[in-house]
């Protein structure tokens, strides 16, 4: 007997009380195979399109005039129209989703329902005979064109603005460019801590940063039962724990997590995320304990499976595809892309939970910061505002869309609904605009797109995009319906294939920078080095509030001033990505002018915070207070006391202090850990504290030693109250007066290399002096403050490897983010500044330049011999030749 395969299709007037009885069942035979391969995948609306027969009345009625049986009349009508109804070659209806990736290795970690799959833009490269050249994807979403281009022998360019999508790409492209070996170690692992993590979560603490960071973004929303919370942020210490010896463990055993949180959570993305019914709750709400073991042991053995390594190169360019015309000579052969559909859905609010947890959402702002700037597609992602915004008229390129809009403004219920849509179509007008000087003659450009419904107005998204595209000078060489399906009101909507070719090759290049105002500044700072002359070559010159903490590796106060000076404007704002104590954010705000500054210690973000914001005095002595009864009436334990005895690195802690000053500061070390400073006057406190721990003046805690790097002590052991001298540092500072223009600054504890605050933006000049290649390890040199600030043995041992000056001695492509993002938040026609130094080892400057030239273009590189710096009474300077300052525009 011949197999059969059968395909149901609904009728709502087929004559049966029950609902899910109301559809008759097509049967196929082994030779309708090709015909039931073509309709298996398609939806009930999608056939009856397909057979021109919307009811079982006029369905009936049209078999009886036929003589035939209903299942002979639809199979024949299917054949007849198949072929006006083709898709592309091998590519099903199943393609154009994510339906088919969520059992696909690497594609099913995270179910993205946004997505479409692999071999749709396989059948696409092939279909449209894209030849060997590089693809550039704007909407990356989880990297489904990046891998399936990889696949095909492509490498790849791409933008993603949502941090969450950029962790999973850039997650998965580690894992393919793992070796066989590392895969297995990697799979090993992580079966492994499948079998244990459920118990080992008792013995770590809850993130308290995290729980903080959610009362902050979602206030008094509650998301989670509360046992799955604490487990939650216990999971985040987790994983910090791990990232301190393997960076993609960590990272893989994060996706699992994210994986998890809305499973295990009160809410559920149907369409939108929303909130689950109680009959939800009751059938969906899973344990955390059941859930991740498996998920994390699904992850471990698809490393293992997926038999699969990358081959081609695939470079994040930008997060935001709106930023494409600030880059370089890109040189694209085809985009291919599946933008955002004008459907009215918030992207970022549907991932928030798991942004949370990835910590890019810190502040109560952060989420409105990433939505302004995305590609308006949804009624959230606009403002009133927007409708006033100048300098492109969309609705004169499209004579479809200016009827739409005219259509939009008479019906809507939501004033921001037209505005959504014009914004909509003004973003992309400019995507593709500037993504066109970047092609290359013959260029095509893929799109998959769909249309929507607002106040009964149809949109015709691939209409008005096709006249847009036109009007840009693309030729349109397909369209093609690759599936339709049904609005909430049941009209017939569409997913297109569009399909452009650039005629011509561009050749511009867009990211060509006007020097401004600073030029003349800069040319004088070149001649006369002012910071190399009285009164600014004094070793105590600038504000005293400089000298809040010594740190080993402190630009000069004098030449921060001065590059501030010369090329921040009035009332502008400047950016340093490794801020450290806080000197160049420091004379920013002194100056007037908004200043920001990233480090990934916690004591040069304590030191920097505290100096760039005024200090509200009560709030500082509250902390001293608390600081000095929890001294009072605490003891130390036997494990800190054991600690200092035998932890140090020239010494041990015990060598350093009088018995009862060190106990003293065991306590207070305890104290800031179990308290830590949330506002810069809290922070004032610490970062005094920080500096009296050691020195060689009467201030300090220690024995004899040095200022700025802890030498090995001398001298006798003298009891020192710390509160006392730490109270006389606190006063000093508060009563140091500020200049009247004095501007807040704002500083942020994270490794710079990473994705900054959403707060950043706008900049009108990053100025910054990375670590020197050749330069003290800085967490060796300031050990003892660092030690204090909560790092264990465990940590000097693997933290060091996050800090850049570590990383740059591997590979100096860790600065592209810095670069990227150094673009983006820059005005246009911002600059920025790299204080730099040149060793027999190596050139900075040179290797920085090689690195940014997606990015940058070299408006100047000047050399400064460094015969005048001081030692400050420290042996070894490194083996800096001379500083080099790299202008790039």
């Amino acid at each position: 007997m011949s197999k059969q395969f059968y395909k149901s299709v609904y009728f709502k007037d087929y004559p049966s009380d029950f609902s899910k009885y109301k559809s008759i069942t097509l049967a196929f035979s082994e030779p309708e195979v090709p015909y039931f391969s073509k309709v298996k995948d398609m939806s009930t609306q999608e056939i009856k399109e397909l057979i021109g027969i919307k009811s079982y009345k006029q369905l009936s009625l049209f078999a009886e005039k036929q003589e035939r049986s209903i299942n002979q009349v639809v199979k024949r009508l299917i054949k007849q129209n198949l072929s006006d109804f083709e898709q592309l070659d091998g590519v099903t209806k199943k393609d154009v989703t994510f339906v088919k990736s969520k059992d696909i290795p690497f594609q099913r970690w995270y179910p993205y329902i946004e997505g479409y799959s692999l071999d749709f833009v396989k059948s696409l490269i092939k279909n449209f005979e894209i030849k060997k050249t590089l693809i550039y994807e704007p909407f990356a979403g989880t990297g489904t064109t990046i891998f399936a281009a990889d696949n095909e022998g492509f490498s790849t360019i791409y933008s993603e603005i949502n941090p969450l999508l950029q962790f999973l790409i850039q997650t998965k492209l580690q894992i393919l460019k793992s070796n066989k070996m590392q895969r297995q170690e990697l799979s090993n692992k992580l079966k492994n801590i499948s079998q244990t993590i459920v118990l080992s979560l008792n013995k770590f603490e809850e993130d308290k940063f995290l729980r903080e960071t959610y009362n902050t973004v979602f206030v008094d929303s509650k998301y989670f039962p509360n046992e799955t919370f604490s487990k939650i942020l216990k999971l985040r210490s987790y994983i910090d724990i791990v990232k301190l010896n393997n960076d993609l463990l960590a990272d893989t055993l994060t996706i699992a997590v994210i994986s998890c949180l809305l499973p295990v959570s009160y809410l559920k993305k149907a369409g939108d995320v929303r909130f689950k019914t109680p009959t939800e709750m009751a059938r969906e709400l899973k344990s955390i304990d059941d859930l991740l073991p498996h998920k994390i042991n699904n992850i471990a053995q698809d490393v293992l499976d997926f038999n699969y390594e990358l081959k081609n190169t695939h470079e994040l360019i930008l997060s935001n595809a709106k930023n494409i015309s600030r880059t370089n000579n890109l040189k694209i052969g085809a985009i291919i892309t599946s933008p955002p559909y004008l459907n009215g859905t918030n992207y970022f609010r549907n991932t928030k939970v798991e942004l949370w947890f990835l910590r890019y959402l810190q502040f109560e702002n952060d989420l409105r910061f990433f939505r302004d700037q995305a590609l308006a597609s949804g009624i959230n992602d606009v403002k009133k505002e927007f409708a006033r915004v100048n300098g492109l008229d969309v609705t004169a390129k499209s004579k479809i869309l200016k009827s739409t809009l005219t259509e939009l403004n008479k019906k809507n219920y939501d004033s921001r609904i037209p505005i959504m849509v014009k914004s909509y179509f003004e973003d992309m007008y400019r995507i593709f605009r500037d993504s066109k000087h970047h092609l290359i003659s013959n260029a095509k450009i893929l799109i998959d797109i769909g249309d929507s419904i607002f106040c009964g107005v149809h949109i015709n998204t691939d209409k008005i995009l096709t006249e847009l595209m036109m009007e840009l000078g693309f030729n349109l060489i397909d369209n093609k319906i690759l599936r339709k399906r049904r609005s909430r009101n049941k009209e017939i909507l569409t997913q297109s294939l569009l399909v452009f070719q650039n005629p011509t090759e561009n050749g511009k290049n867009t990211n060509v920078n006007t020097i401004t105002f600073w030029e003349k500044n800069w040319n004088r700072f070149k001649k006369e080095m002012p910071h190399q002359h009285e009164p600014y070559s004094s070793r105590n010159w600038g504000h005293h509030n400089h000298a809040l903490c010594s740190y080993q590796g402190k630009l000069k106060p004098a030449i921060a001033h001065h590059l501030v000076k010369t090329f921040v404007p009035d009332t502008g704002s400047v950016l340093d990505p490794f801020a450290g104590v806080g000197t160049i954010p420091f004379e920013a705000a002194l100056s007037g002018k908004t200043a920001y500054g990233i480090d990934i210690s916690l004591p040069a973000y304590y030191i920097s915070y505290a100096k760039v914001t005024a200090q509200i005095p009560k709030e500082s002595y509250n902390y001293l207070n608390s600081l000095k009864d929890f001294i009072t009436k605490s003891s130390c334990t036997k494990e800190e006391l054991k600690e200092v005895k035998y932890f140090g690195f020239n010494k041990t802690l015990a060598d350093y202090y009088e018995e009862t000053t060190l106990k003293e500061i065991l306590l207070a070390r305890r104290f800031i850990k179990e308290n830590y400073p949330k506002t810069p006057s809290e922070m004032l406190v610490v970062a005094s504290l920080l500096h009296i721990l050691h020195g060689n003046r009467p201030y300090a805690l220690s024995r004899r030693s040095h200022p700025i790097v802890p030498y090995a002590p001398t001298g006798e052991y003298i009891y020192k109250n710390l509160v006392e001298k730490l109270t006389n540092k606190v006063e000093k500072v508060i009563n140091e007066e500020l200049p009247i223009d004095f501007r807040n600054g704002k500083i942020f504890n994270q490794d710079s290399t990473i994705i900054w605050p959403q707060e950043l933006n706008n900049l009108d000049a990053i100025i910054t002096s990375p670590p020197f290649f050749d330069s003290t390890r800085f967490y060796l040199a300031n050990w003892i403050r660092i030690w204090f600030s909560g790092w264990s043995e465990t940590d000097f041992r693997y933290k060091p490897n996050s800090f850049i000056e570590e990383k740059q001695k591997k590979d100096f492509t860790i600065y592209e983010s810095i670069f990227r993002q150094s673009k983006e938040r820059l005005k246009k026609d911002g600059v920025c500044i790299f204080h730099l130094g040149k060793s027999v080892k190596c050139d900075m400057a040179k290797e920085l330049q090689r690195i940014s030239k997606h990015w940058f273009r070299t408006a100047d590189l000047f050399y400064e011999s460094v015969e005048h710096c001081e030692s400050h009474g420290i042996r070894d300077k490194g083996t800096v030749t001379s500083h080099q300052y790299l202008i790039l525009v």
